[in-house]
């Protein structure tokens, strides 16, 4: 079976972003407990800013360059213009930082010092934008494997250095932000050099498509006018949630904020696998008008992933405090309903991306900026509401990292589905969301009934045998269970039953060698 393969491509990403996702969870926890709460938060509140202003300074070409490498070879005229774009965001943002006002500095970034706020801007830069664009141009000629080898690469390298300091009494935000940009550029460095030989849009100076510099850039500008506006309202909507929760909840409320999403990001795996596998097949389908294939892989996909990451959250929700306090400590104890409710957002974050690469891969950019904004604008009071304390003006309910936490998974769900309506709309098919129902409802309710019965034969206690007993029988008994719901509701995953017995074939005739 060739390597470029969507299966293979899909099984290689989801095994190696398992890894990763693995190693990258473990660095996180390690930093989150070596760094406590208010460290921690202060460091993920620097990087989560910059995350919201790549957003603002992109407008969309980031997509853009993806889509359009990802339908059709390109010459090497298209990356120099996105790489001189890569070059104006950083100049832009560079200046902004060194020659703001020191009060404006302190109010944007409550506090801290522009040399700290200049080494987060470095590591967020090569991790969000020089890092995915090598993704992304690995993945436009389908180098998935090379592209998921480097991802674990630098994943196990990060975990390294991070333990070393930990280990070394050496970790703080500083050392953690110098030691990231270090390995981006030295990965970066490697990356190029490793995936240029394949790619033949940058081995040669003329691919097929060579049309003038004017023509590409009009190209970038038809396909980013609709998500201007969008991406200022992502801005608005990343930035203000963190800022809210920094400016009201103070870093410890955005310390359990943050390991929450990480840790509940987990769920995601399969999603973050396929991301880039199914954005290229989507495209390239979409610019044959093969709608017929368009349509398999968004239902197989859509409903795959959302049982996937389901199936992930519905087991752990049961044990989150036992989890938070064998993994993370006495510190982390109040932020316990936080992980819980967000355990649930990866479920409906599956099928949100799915639906925005619908829309994104197949030109309906302005669909998406449309359905968006009004939700992402929405967002704001409410976060206001969650996060103002009741003495504020207007009042709010101070709820901190739990209003948060709330607020992201009931907007969620709502948003998502009324873009899969939308795209339904678009496509002329069926609005589909029974799965989500049935699925969803049930993973949760056999979770339960897992660890009740489990908790039933061992009783756990922290840090004993009896806790890993417990959790190893639930986890036995909830696979049974998740086997034989699917079994007979194979629908589920957007499969039918001849589908369903043909995999479990395969799957035993791989165990048996």
């Amino acid at each position: 079976m060739s390597l470029k393969s969507v299966k293979v491509r899909f099984a290689v990403s989801l095994a190696s972003n398992g890894a990763r996702a693995g190693i990258s969870c473990l660095t996180g926890l390690l930093l989150a407990r070596a760094l406590k709460p208010i460290s921690f938060g202060d460091f993920s509140f620097l990087l989560g800013s910059f995350f919201a202003l790549r957003l603002l300074l992109d407008l969309g070409a980031s997509n853009a360059f993806f889509t359009l490498i990802a339908g059709r070879s390109r010459s090497r005229k298209l990356f120099g213009i996105y790489f001189g774009w890569l070059g104006v965001q950083f100049v832009v943002t560079a200046a902004a930082i060194m020659f703001f006002p020191g009060g404006l500095v302190r109010w944007i970034w409550l506090g801290h010092s522009r040399g700290l706020i200049m080494l987060a801007f470095l590591a967020s830069f090569l991790q969000q934008q020089v890092w995915l664009t090598i993704g992304q141009i690995g993945e436009s000629e389908r180098n998935t494997v090379r592209v998921q080898i480097l991802n674990i690469s630098l994943a196990a390298a990060h975990f390294g250095v991070v333990l070393a300091l930990i280990v070394t009494h050496k970790v703080s935000i500083i050392a953690v932000f110098s030691v990231m940009i270090l390995e981006y550029i030295l990965v970066t460095a490697w990356a190029f050099g490793w995936l240029r030989p394949e790619h033949t849009a940058l081995a040669c100076e003329h691919g097929p498509d060579d049309a003038d510099y004017r023509t590409i850039i009009h190209e970038f500008v038809v396909y980013c006018r609709p998500l201007a506006l969008f991406s200022v309202a992502s801005f608005l909507y990343f930035f203000a949630d963190r800022w809210m929760l920094q400016q009201f909840g103070g870093s410890r409320q955005q310390g359990f904020y943050q390991v929450s999403y990480q840790v509940a990001s987990i769920s995601l795996l399969a999603t973050t696998s396929m991301v880039s596998v199914f954005w290229k097949e989507i495209a390239e389908a979409h610019a044959r008008d093969d709608l017929q294939r368009v349509a398999f892989l968004y239902q197989r996909v859509s409903r795959s992933l959302v049982m996937c990451s389901a199936v992930a959250s519905a087991f752990v929700i049961p044990w989150t405090r036992e989890l938070v306090a064998l993994v993370l400590g006495p510190s982390y104890l109040l932020a316990t309903p936080v992980l819980a409710i967000m355990f649930l957002y990866p479920v409906h974050q599956a099928l949100g991306q799915i639906c925005s690469i619908m829309l994104l891969a197949s030109g309906n950019t302005r669909s998406h900026t449309l359905i968006s904004i009004p939700f992402l604008l929405l967002s704001l009071p409410i976060a206001y509401l969650m996060q103002a304390p009741r003495t504020a003006m207007p009042p709010g309910f101070g709820l901190g990292a739990t209003g948060m936490a709330l607020k992201m998974v009931l907007l969620n769900i709502i948003s998502v589905n009324v873009t899969a309506y939308v795209i339904a709309r678009i496509f002329s098919w069926k609005y589909d969301w029974l799965y989500q129902v049935v699925g969803i409802g049930s993973s949760l309710a056999l979770g339960a009934g897992a660890k009740y019965i489990a908790c039933f034969v061992w009783q756990p206690v922290i840090g004993k045998v009896s806790l890993f007993a417990s959790v190893g029988l639930a986890g036995v008994l909830y696979l049974l269970f998740i086997a034989g719901l699917l079994w007979f509701q194979p629908w589920l995953i957007g499969m039918d039953r001849g589908e369903v017995v043909q995999m479990s074939q395969k799957v035993r005739r791989a165990v048996a060698r």
